[in-house]
This record gives structure tokens, C-alpha cells and sequence, in this order.
């Protein structure tokens, strides 16, 4: 048996997925990410912990998968950005690793801000200003807080970069999560020396940024045993987790744009070009289309979350999204023509919140394809487990919506593993053989109309 390994390094989750060739998923386990609060703003989780739960995972998704380590034959994940650890000359751990919500660099530095709103900035990075929670942010936190500490630093590494030298000893990274960082030239491909001397850091102390895809080398015997495995299996870097997330869900051949519906909303299409815009976040792909475009929305799925708490506590989401299809297309713009928040307890204001979310993402995906035409939206996260809320989001679109199997994510980063490991001969190919349309969502042309006309007459929206 052949199994290709994908790690998905989530904020909130830490997941293990094995797959076959088919793409089938074969194990799968799911560790809780339960982060540190040292101080107020703070957030932390130790590198010992970060190793449990990883060694944990692995060990789990074996045991389902009724395999060994053995049958693994590649590597690769999917990641969080920003998250990062600061490393002695022995690559022994001066602090746990320092999660990308971590807010200890508020308020942010007017010099930094001043520098980040440049448009050589937003030019060079593909994105515009930069927030505490950014790691470069808090690189300069260090050097002004304690700079003894940053001076015997002598490896400053992401989350996904740490995985990848403790698993392969190569000093190497992914360019999408380093896109993320504020100190990557987009369209060179290398760091951006403006931004490295802004920032007080010398290359020397980062990793090199590679392509999704590229070789990492090989799990070495010391790097192997941290997770319990072989030395000898090949690395595929990895990139960003809606990215991967994305590759997961067919991004490219089965829907041209895909979307999010999790802890925070999402949206992410190709392009062949960098167009910077507030909101809007580039980073590399290939294949054929060198970038992504990438948006956000913090109000995610919490929402409905929320909403369960204050007028529907004790009701599993799973009821409540049951309970809404009583509802009819159009509740929300009648009982809240502005897209605020619904405060009634019944069916029609469950149904509102569906609506709400989905009109977010409706304006996600407008901004991510360029207000270009979109023929088909491929969806992933928590929200896409629910056919009626996958419905809505059909009407609201005005475009079908695929669903694929779950766990986008490692099965992105699988994917990437399966070419690595040779089994296919490029990302196009071994998207094709590992990524199937479970269901298809055809919007209803009359709720779509209605929801364009409503919206259209609603006041502020």
C-alpha cells in the first residue's frame, strides 16, 4: 500500500490525513490546537506540544488507515501564516512558537505602518499594510524587546519552514506562506531586500523560499523519528492552507473559484497577474497560472455560532440548519434589508444568518476573480457539510456549487506529495486523479432572481 501523508497545520486543528492514489482518505486525525496565554495578547504553543500532537496524529491516521509508517511515500502539508519560532545556532528553541493571533507587538510601530502603506510595498508584497499579528511586526518587537534574545537567534522560521528543516534538515520553505510575511518580492520569487533592512534582518537567518510543489529533500533518520517514521521519504513543500485548500477542492478544473465557510470566511481564484487592492492577498501557483488572489471575511461561520448561543442554546447546528428550511428565500433582506444581525428566534432568522454569510462570500468572490464572470464555485470548510446551506449559496451566486470530499486541505497537500513521490508527473495530472465532485448544487433561476432583485432594492446594501 502507498499512502501519501498530508499535514494541515490549522489554527484551530491540527489534522493528519493519509490518501491513496485515488485520492481516497484512507486516516484521518484531528488534534485540538489548545495555545498558551502567557500575558494578555499573548499566544503560544510550546514546540513540545506542537510535537505531540503532530507524533499523536500520525500514529492515529495509521492506526485507520490499518497501515504502517512503511507505506508512506510521501509528504508534504498545508499551513497557517505567520506563526513562527526563534532558533539557537544548536536549532534548539529560545521560544515556543509564537501564533500568528498573537497580539504582544500592539499597537503597531507608526514607522512600520507608514512603511507598509508605501505603494513600493504593496507593489513589491502584493498586499497593502501590515497589522501586529504579522510576524515582521513582531520580529521588531523582539529586537526592541529583548534584543539579547534576538541576538542569539540565529534561525528566525515559520511554523511551516520549522517542519520542514526538523523533518529534512534542509533550510528551505514555501513562497506562499512567505508571501504572507511582508518581506517577499512577489514576482522575483526571493526575499525583498528593502523590507529585510527595514526589519533589521539579515537573509543568512531565514529559510529560502520554493515554490509549492519543489522538493524538500528527505526525511532524514532524526527528523523522521520526531514523528515516528522512516528516514528516506520524500518532501514536497507545501504552501498555505486555503491555497492547498483550494488544490484540494479542484481549483483550476473543476471550479474556477473557491470558497470557505469556517472560522473565518474565504474566497480564492488564479490569475495571471498581481493587481494590488486593499483586501486582497497574491501568492504563487504555477502550473500554467503563476498566482491566486486570495480574500478574506473575519466574520465567518461564528455567526451562526453566535447566533445559536443567544437565542438556540442547547440546539446542535446541525438542528438548527435543519430547523431554517422552513424559511424562504429572500428572509433576509426582508427582516434586514442591511445585513446586519438578525435578532429574531425563529426559523425565518436562521435562514437570515444563512443568507448573510452567503452574500458574503457572494461579494468575496466578486473581488477575487475581478469582477470577471465565474462559471463554477468549489466549496470547503465546516459550512460545506451542509446541503442546504450549499444550496443557498447556489442561489445566491447565481452559479453552481461543487462540494468535494472532505479535508481539502491534506488532501491538497497530498496531492503535492503523490507528484513528489513521482506517481504523477504534475499538479494538473494528479488534481485530475485525486479530486471527485461528491455533489453538485444547480442554483434555482427564480430564488436567484429574487435575490437580485431584493438586493438590488434594498436600502445600503
Amino acid at each position: 500500500m502507498s499512502l501519501f501523508l498530508g499535514i494541515d497545520l490549522g489554527t484551530s486543528y491540527f489534522k493528519v490525513g493519509l490518501f491513496d492514489e485515488r485520492g481516497d482518505l484512507k486516516g484521518l486525525a484531528r488534534m485540538r490546537v489548545e495555545p498558551e496565554f502567557p500575558l494578555p495578547g499573548r499566544v503560544e504553543i510550546t514546540v513540545e506540544k506542537f510535537w505531540r500532537l503532530l507524533r499523536d496524529g500520525v500514529g492515529e491516521a495509521l492506526a485507520r488507515a490499518r497501515a504502517t509508517a512503511r507505506d508512506i511515500a510521501a509528504i508534504s502539508y498545508s499551513s497557517q501564516a505567520n506563526t513562527f519560532v526563534l532558533l539557537d545556532a544548536n536549532d534548539a528553541p529560545l521560544t515556543p512558537l509564537i501564533v500568528w493571533t498573537d497580539r504582544r507587538a500592539a499597537p503597531l510601530d507608526p514607522a512600520i505602518a507608514a512603511f507598509a502603506s508605501s505603494p513600493a510595498f504593496a507593489a513589491t508584497v502584493g498586499f497593502g499594510g501590515l497589522a501586529p499579528e504579522f510576524a515582521a511586526v513582531k520580529f521588531s518587537w523582539f529586537q526592541r524587546e529583548h534584543p539579547e534574545l534576538w541576538d542569539r537567534a540565529e534561525r528566525v522560521m515559520t511554523l511551516s519552514d520549522y517542519l520542514t528543516y526538523s523533518l529534512t534538515g534542509e533550510r528551505v520553505g514555501d513562497s506562499g506562506n512567505a508571501a504572507l510575511l511582508g518581506l517577499f518580492d512577489l514576482r522575483q520569487a526571493r526575499w525583498w531586500s528593502s523590507a529585510l533592512v527595514f526589519f533589521g534582518l539579515d537573509e543568512t537567518r531565514l529559510s529560502t523560499p520554493l515554490a509549492p510543489g519543489s522538493s524538500g529533500g528527505r526525511t532524514t533518520r532524526m527528523g523522521g523519528a520526531r514523528l515516528n517514521l522512516p528516514a528516506d521519504i520524500p518532501f514536497a513543500i507545501g504552501g498555505l492552507d486555503h491555497y492547498l485548500a483550494a488544490i484540494g477542492a479542484g481549483i483550476g478544473g473543476m471550479a474556477d473559484v473557491s470558497i470557505s465557510t469556517g472560522t473565518v470566511l474565504a474566497a480564492l481564484a488564479l490569475t495571471d497577474q498581481i493587481t494590488p487592492r486593499p483586501g486582497s492577498y497574491f501568492g504563487p501557483h504555477g502550473a500554467g497560472v503563476p498566482y491566486y488572489c486570495l480574500r478574506f471575511d473575519p466574520l465567518g461561520a461564528g455567526q451562526l455560532e453566535e447566533y445559536q448561543r443567544k437565542h438556540l442554546p442547547g440546539h446542535a447546528i446541525e438542528d438548527i440548519l435543519k430547523w431554517a428550511q422552513a424559511g424562504e428565500a429572500g428572509t433576509l433582506l426582508e427582516i434586514d434589508p442591511k445585513l446586519t444581525k438578525p435578532a429574531l428566534a425563529d426559523e425565518r432568522a436562521v435562514r437570515a444568518v444563512l443568507e448573510k454569510i452567503a452574500f458574503q462570500l457572494l461579494q468575496l468572490v466578486r473581488e477575487v476573480n475581478g469582477g470577471q464572470p465565474v462559471a463554477r464555485v468549489a466549496a470547503t470548510g465546516g459550512g460545506a457539510r451542509s446541503d442546504y446551506w450549499l444550496q443557498i449559496k447556489a442561489d445566491v451566486f447565481g452559479v453552481p456549487v461543487v462540494a468535494t470530499p472532505p479535508e481539502s486541505a491534506c488532501r491538497g497537500a497530498a496531492i503535492l506529495a503523490a507528484v513528489q513521490a513521482g506517481v504523477y508527473q504534475e499538479l494538473k495530472e494528479a488534481t485530475g486523479a485525486m479530486v471527485r465532485q461528491t455533489r453538485l448544487f444547480a442554483p434555482d433561476q427564480k430564488r436567484t432572481a429574487l435575490y437580485r432583485e431584493r438586493l438590488a432594492s434594498s436600502p445600503g446594501t
